[in-house]
């Protein structure tokens, strides 16, 4: 047992530190990882079968160890290169905003450090609420089926919820910005209409998805054009690195992040981009609501879906991520009904030891960044940030990449052109999505 629980430790080391570069290298996705994972696994049993030491019927639980590991420490660590390059995933992208901001005010370690900190409430969240959760969705209330069944519907409440919120007036008329709002949500939903069918491929071999350059035009090149404008001044303020003082009750909004990222964790065909939605609605006023609030919402969401779409694949048998489909592959998921799933217990205490690890490296790596990214001229620093993220694209999607990164670029200089909320955009998967579902 001790035997395990140390070889448990040590794959979730791996997988920490292989999140830790996902995490922080723009483009590189744990999806990409856990396919290395499943394409290599022959490969890899035998590489570690050869080391010695650990018995053979250990090997598929730890090769899922690590590409939990690996899942939960890249939502920690992906925000410092969306913070401090503007290059967005979809988790993410609803961030980039509110964290340019604060990088603008010198401010970028403060929104890499409240990121960390939600994603850590997130996890305490998640250990608190989901055994609770199973009682809910499985035996003896079996909801799960009831909202399944009704995920069209909860969508389109949670869609008509996110307009009527808009609080953006054009001509003086909160009913026309209702309807600026629509319509930027039905443009963003065609937009998605024609791309995400689009087949995506690398010319070099790369796992590659449309939603990289969708979202990178979408939320992250349109936000770095934009913002040449608003700041004038040579370089980027000097980051300050010291840790502000807060008060627990502004961690608050990482409550409302959890429990989103828990329930989209449940929900067929929805992602931690509709539970950020989800979560930024109540009290949202649009894009002038707390920087602070947003990524600390965004922080919670992010990790606890991570979490939340592994506790479904054990209590319903659907994987709604590529590590819990890679992790279906290496471990037998029988549905949870009585005690708590051994295979499960093993993956949740790598959980919290990569979460600890990946709280102090998203702090030092936010540190570091922070530390430096004042001695590049901003305007320089921009252009080279744009040409980088067209360089991944073509690097991961080739021509069609570009061509869709040029046209969710425009795409996502309307919001804030007209004076609406930006993420009315992700229409570009909740349109889709609903279709889908009718």
């Amino acid at each position: 047992m001790f035997q395990l629980l140390f070889l448990v430790l040590l794959f979730a080391f791996l997988g920490t530190i292989i999140g830790i570069i996902t995490g922080l290298t723009p483009g590189l996705h744990v999806n990409t990882v856990a396919l290395l994972l499943i394409t290599s696994y022959s490969a890899l049993i035998g590489a570690i079968s050869a080391l010695g030491g650990v018995p053979f019927y250990y090997l598929p639980p730890l090769v899922a160890v690590v590409i939990v590991s690996t899942s939960i420490t890249h939502t920690f660590l992906d925000f410092v290169p969306s913070t401090f390059l503007g290059v967005p995933e979809d988790e993410t992208a609803l961030s980039v905003l509110p964290a340019h901001r604060l990088l603008l005010e010198g401010k970028g370690y403060h929104a890499v450090r409240l990121s960390a900190l939600g994603s850590a409430m997130a996890v305490a969240i998640a250990f608190i609420i989901f055994l609770p959760y199973t009682y809910l969705l499985g035996d003896p209330l079996n909801l799960y089926p009831i909202i399944k069944d009704n995920t069209l519907f909860i969508l389109l409440f949670l869609t008509s919820l996110l307009l009527v919120t808009e609080t953006a007036k054009f001509r003086n008329s909160r009913v026309l910005g209702v309807l600026v709002a629509l319509c930027v949500f039905i443009l963003s939903g065609i937009l998605g209409l024609v791309v995400l069918p689009l087949p995506s491929f690398s010319p070099f071999g790369l796992f590659s998805t449309v939603l990289f350059p969708l979202f990178s035009g979408l939320f992250g090149i349109s936000t770095l054009l934009l913002s040449l404008n608003e700041f004038q001044e040579g370089n980027i303020p000097a980051q300050e690195v010291g840790k502000e003082e807060m008060d627990l009750r502004e961690l608050r909004p990482a409550i409302p992040g959890g429990l989103a990222g828990s329930i989209v964790g449940f929900l067929p065909g929805v992602s931690s981009a509709h539970a950020a939605l989800i979560a930024l609605i109540p009290g949202r006023k649009g894009d002038d609501s707390s920087p602070e609030s947003v990524i600390i919402t965004l922080g919670a969401v992010n990790t606890s879906n991570a979490i939340f779409v592994l506790v479904a694949l054990f209590l319903t048998g659907g994987a709604r991520s590529g590590a819990a489909v890679a992790v279906q592959e290496f471990l037998p998921v029988d549905q949870w009904t009585g005690l708590i799933p051994y295979f499960l217990v093993l993956l949740l205490i790598a959980v919290l030891f990569s979460s600890v690890l990946a709280y102090f490296a998203t702090l030092a790596a936010g540190k570091m960044a922070a530390k430096h990214i004042n001695r590049i001229p901003y305007k320089k620093l921009v252009w080279s940030i744009i040409i980088f993220i067209v360089g991944l694209v073509f690097l991961f999607n080739g021509p069609l990449g570009l061509c869709i990164l040029a046209v969710s670029t425009l795409a996502g200089m309307i919001p804030p052109l007209v004076g609406v909320r930006r993420s009315h955009l992700m229409g570009v998967l909740l349109i889709p999505v609903m279709l889908y579902l009718w």
